[in-house]
C-alpha cells in the first residue's frame, strides 16, 4: 500500500471509528461531517507535497478548490465570528460567492483530470461526471455530487487516469456519502 492509499484509508477509518464510538454511546450512526472539508484539504495538501513534480497543476487547482470549499462553510466562520456577526454574514452573498469559486476550481480540476488522460473515452467520462456536479450547483442536492465523486474515482481507478489522484476523488466521494447518510438517514 503506497502512502496515498494509506493517507486516504487512515482518514476514512478515523471517521468510521469515531462514528462507531458514537453509535456505541448514543445508538445512532453520526459521522462528524463538518470536518469533511478540513480532512479533504489536509489530504490534498499531502498529495500536493508528495506529487509536486508529477501532477503540480492539477493538485494546485484541486487544493485551491478545497480551500474555497472549506471557507465557504458556516462551520469554518463560526470560529471567527460571534452569533450576531454570523447571522449578518450568512444572510449576505459572501458564502455563495465562495461556493461558486469552489465549483469553478472543481470544474477546472475535473476537466484537467480527465482531459489530460490518455483514455479514448475521456470526453465521455468528463461529460458524465460533469452533469451531476452541475445538478448539485443548481439544485443544492448533495446526492448528485456524491454520485459524481464516486464515479470519478471508479473511472480513474478502472482506467488508471492520473494515478494516484483518483484516491483524492475517492476520499471526497466517501466523505460525501458519509455526510449524506448522516443527514438523510
Amino acid at each position: 500500500m503506497n502512502r496515498e492509499k494509506r493517507s486516504v484509508t487512515l482518514a476514512i477509518l478515523t471517521l468510521v471509528v469515531y462514528a462507531s464510538f458514537l453509535f456505541y454511546d448514543t445508538g445512532a450512526i453520526l459521522f462528524p461531517f463538518p470536518l469533511n472539508e478540513l480532512i479533504v484539504l489536509i489530504v490534498s495538501i499531502q498529495f500536493l507535497i508528495w506529487n509536486w513534480h508529477a501532477k503540480k497543476s492539477l493538485l494546485v487547482i484541486l487544493t485551491t478548490a478545497n480551500i474555497f470549499n472549506l471557507i465557504s462553510t458556516q462551520f469554518f466562520w463560526s470560529f471567527f465570528m460571534t452569533n450576531e456577526q454570523m447571522e449578518v454574514f450568512v444572510s449576505g452573498i459572501s458564502l455563495d460567492l465562495l461556493k461558486i469559486a469552489y465549483y469553478l476550481f472543481l470544474l477546472i480540476g475535473l476537466g484537467i483530470y480527465f482531459l489530460t488522460s490518455t483514455s479514448r473515452l475521456k470526453y465521455l467520462f468528463f461529460g458524465i461526471t460533469l452533469l451531476p456536479i452541475l445538478f448539485t450547483m443548481f439544485t443544492s442536492i448533495g446526492v448528485f455530487e456524491t454520485i459524481s465523486f464516486i464515479l470519478i474515482a471508479l473511472l480513474g481507478y478502472k482506467y488508471t487516469i492520473n494515478y494516484p489522484i483518483h484516491l483524492l476523488w475517492f476520499l471526497i466521494g466517501i466523505l460525501q456519502l458519509m455526510k449524506v447518510s448522516t443527514l438523510y438517514f
